[in-house]
């Protein structure tokens, strides 16, 4: 019966400016009609719902684990590798104002990739000898320069989860199994 002064109240609300809080561990961005993107910078800031959104995610240092990953090394050897990720967004208007959807995803994507790139590249030996030290700084190199582009750096990328998998043959079926860790 009284639906329609729901709507008008809506609507009302629409053409009202609303607030929001950016906290200093986040940014946001506001997109216009007609115009780019712009960064919200910390502090109170008000907008207009009618002609304008607005998301708020953290920039400020974060990490994220990788699936663990079967993979194979130059020399034929069988692993199994995962890894950890540890970065900030830089810009935020790059991260997910023009070039990006879900930053979250994106340095999931990028950080699996580079760690199947680098791994990959290497002898089972050398890797086992230069885990924490060459390894580290190759995955950190290769996931920092694929992911400037998207506004986010990275400060550091290192193997969590490594071990050489076995191939176990169970009455004549060939079978890929982790060794246990």
């Amino acid at each position: 019966m009284f639906s329609w002064l729901s709507d008008i109240i809506l609507a009302i609300l629409e053409i009202v400016p609303r607030r929001v809080i950016v906290r200093s561990t986040h940014r946001g961005v506001k997109w216009r009609m007609r115009r780019g993107p712009v960064e919200l910078k910390p502090g109170l800031r008000w907008w207009w719902p009618l002609t304008s959104e607005i998301e708020v995610i953290p920039v400020a240092r974060q990490t994220l684990n990788t699936s663990t990953q079967a993979l194979m090394t130059r020399d034929g050897k069988q692993v199994v590798a995962g890894g950890v990720v540890v970065y900030s967004i830089q810009d935020i208007v790059k991260a997910i104002g023009e070039r990006n959807y879900d930053v979250d995803e994106t340095v999931n994507d990028i950080s699996q990739a580079a760690l199947v790139e680098v791994v990959t590249t290497w002898n089972l030996d050398e890797l086992l000898e230069n885990i924490t030290g060459k390894v580290e700084e190759d995955l950190t190199a290769t996931c920092r320069k694929a992911l400037r582009c998207y506004g986010v750096y990275v400060s550091r990328a290192a193997l969590t989860d490594f071990s050489e998998a076995r191939a176990i043959n169970l009455l004549g079926v060939n079978l890929q199994v982790a060794a246990p860790e």
